[in-house]
């Protein structure tokens, strides 16, 4: 593993030790964590006030959280519907996608199965 995410336990007591006066060394001798981990967590605790963990960058989705659950409602509600009426049912709504997008989201929430048939909901 590359990169390890340390708890928000682990977080916040590199910032309590930090504030009572200990120094980037000590504390990484006292937790055993590099120095650079610990400074890299207090350099986000004074820009930021916090040590939870921030959202990351990445492309925003194109349906909105409100037409994701419409289009798996519809999708659960009938099983033979084609991708073509999901993709309608999305515009009357105003998120205008791809039937790929469509095919992608219903795969993910387990309704439909990669060779693009419908699975039995139970």
């Amino acid at each position: 593993m590359k990169n390890k995410e340390h708890t928000r336990q682990v977080r916040d007591t590199v910032v309590k030790k930090f504030k009572a006066g200990f120094g980037y060394k000590k504390i990484s001798q006292a937790l055993n964590i590099p120095r650079s981990t610990v400074q890299a967590i207090i350099l986000k605790w004074k820009g930021y006030q916090t040590t939870a963990n921030l959202p990351r960058p990445g492309r925003p989705s194109k349906l909105s959280a409100h037409t994701r659950r419409r289009l798996i409602r519809d999708a659960a509600k009938r099983p033979m519907i084609t991708l073509d009426e999901l993709q309608r049912s999305t515009a009357e709504v105003g998120d205008s996608v791809h039937r790929t997008t469509i095919s992608r989201r219903l795969h993910k929430s387990g309704l439909l199965w990669k060779s693009g048939k419908k699975k039995a909901i139970s």
